[in-house]
């Protein structure tokens, strides 16, 4: 073989080689049982004046089994990865439907809107915000009738 042909060879496998692996790299998975749930929480953001592109932001959603017994979900920030919303399986499994949301729009105020916890009560003495850290920290009743109040807080 012509030593050209083998250089322009090695050459365009090196290009293939290199064009799948950044490729694969870029390639967001959120798992389709969370999909829906970011899907809302993109709705309810835009209807608050918010612009939510989970590509363009490296978002992804995974279920996972979270060790820690009083972990719902997790987000992970990475400047040099997709940022990630861990959600505790066993959690998402036994969870009703306002339960799915709670944990989606908390671990998407993180990844999302960097939001921090906070842990301070109304004067009814339920939770200021759904970013509290946990269930002990402040009464939180996620129902019809506090979920406009929470989200507007949330997208404040």
């Amino acid at each position: 073989m012509n030593i050209k042909y083998l250089f322009l060879l090695i050459l365009s496998i090196s290009a293939a080689i290199i064009s799948v692996s950044c490729s694969e790299e870029d390639i967001l998975e959120t798992d389709a049982e969370l999909l829906p749930y970011f899907e809302i929480f993109q709705q309810e953001a835009e209807a608050r004046g918010f612009v939510v592109d989970f590509e363009a932001e490296r978002i992804e959603g995974l279920l996972q089994d979270i060790p820690s017994s009083n972990i719902q979900g997790q987000c992970f920030r990475n400047e040099e990865k997709p940022r990630k919303v861990i959600i505790d399986i066993n959690f998402w499994n036994n969870a009703d439907e306002f339960g799915r949301q709670f944990i989606i729009f908390h671990e998407l105020g993180h990844c999302f809107l960097e939001r921090n916890h906070l842990d301070t009560s109304r004067g009814d003495g339920l939770c200021t915000s759904i970013m509290h850290s946990n269930p002990g920290a402040c009464n939180f009743e996620f129902t019809t009738m506090t979920r406009e109040s929470y989200l507007d807080e949330l997208f404040r």
